[in-house]
């Protein structure tokens, strides 16, 4: 068990921000530090959770070192032995934690991300003959999602870990045209994945060539429209997560993050008529729902 623990409602907010690109955490709670309480009143707080921990361990992550929250999680730790207590408490971390990654390396990883974000820092990363089988005769596209944010947090930090993808595929016929855009795609993919830019005709071509022959390609869209190009120019789609569409005019609602316009709904007609699996499914955690059925309610 994780109980985060700050000044004022820090924790309770980084958890919650963190859940809206986990989804919701198990096995997580919060403290939240207010005057006039003191010491005992935290320590309490704890002695609560503890009592109703029904797992392996009980960590305490507090905002900083010396404050409140921390000096009444050693007093508490006193009792209880095993309890570890961290401080510095951040999203970034928070996240890391919830991906999976042990708290040791958590802190070891976001250590090396901490600091000042430099675009033209950035150095593109290329994969070399030696890093992957290019005789596989295995698909290498793992998941195909159409997203308007295209890489951002629940991309980055769940999706791409889920996947185990070793390359992001960013297909959209006006972003390979933008400079900004592509540099800011550069700076968000997360380290060690690869990225490739492409137009809808370019990506069909270097997938039918079997370029990617031994990666594990993770395609995103923020246009369903560069997925029929995709699949005209021959390229098989197995299925397609409908995870993302903001709301835009003439575009009605379909579910909590997905909004469609009369022309998106033909496209989605055109893709479910030639056999590829439609699904709308925000983060891993969530159940898949069927998206033809949240299309049908939803049409006019």
């Amino acid at each position: 068990m994780y109980v985060l623990s700050s000044h004022g409602d820090y924790s309770k907010e980084t958890l919650k921000s963190c859940e809206m690109i986990t989804g919701e955490l198990n096995d997580f709670a919060t403290v939240s530090f207010h005057d006039p309480m003191g010491v005992d009143d935290v320590v309490n707080k704890y002695e609560k959770l503890y009592k109703n921990n029904s797992t392996d361990s009980f960590n305490i992550i507090t905002d900083i070192k010396n404050g409140t929250p921390a000096n009444s999680a050693m007093l508490f730790k006193d009792k209880h032995k095993e309890v570890r207590v961290f401080a510095g408490l951040s999203l970034s971390l928070l996240l890391t934690i919830a991906t999976g990654t042990p708290i040791e390396e958590a802190i070891k990883e976001n250590r090396k991300v901490l600091g000042e974000i430099d675009p033209q820092k950035e150095v593109a990363q290329e994969l070399n003959d030696s890093d992957v089988d290019t005789t596989s005769t295995k698909n290498p596209i793992v998941n195909v999602r159409v997203d308007a944010r295209l890489i951002h947090g629940q991309v980055a930090t769940m999706w791409t870990r889920k996947l185990n993808a070793t390359r992001i595929m960013v297909i959209d016929n006006e972003i390979v045209k933008s400079d900004v855009q592509k540099m800011t795609l550069k700076t968000a993919v997360p380290r060690g994945v690869h990225l490739s830019i492409l137009t809808s005709q370019g990506a069909a071509k270097r997938l039918k060539d079997k370029k990617y022959q031994g990666q594990r390609v993770f395609i995103l869209v923020r246009d369903p429209s560069m997925l029929q190009g995709l699949v005209e120019q021959g390229v098989k789609l197995d299925s397609i997560n409908v995870g993302n569409m903001s709301m835009s005019e003439n575009a009605r609602q379909i579910a909590k993050s997905v909004a469609v316009t009369d022309e998106d709904q033909k496209i989605f007609d055109y893709l479910s008529s030639q056999n590829i699996e439609l699904y709308h499914q925000m983060v891993p955690n969530d159940n898949k729902q069927e998206f033809m059925n949240l299309l049908k309610k939803g049409r006019k």
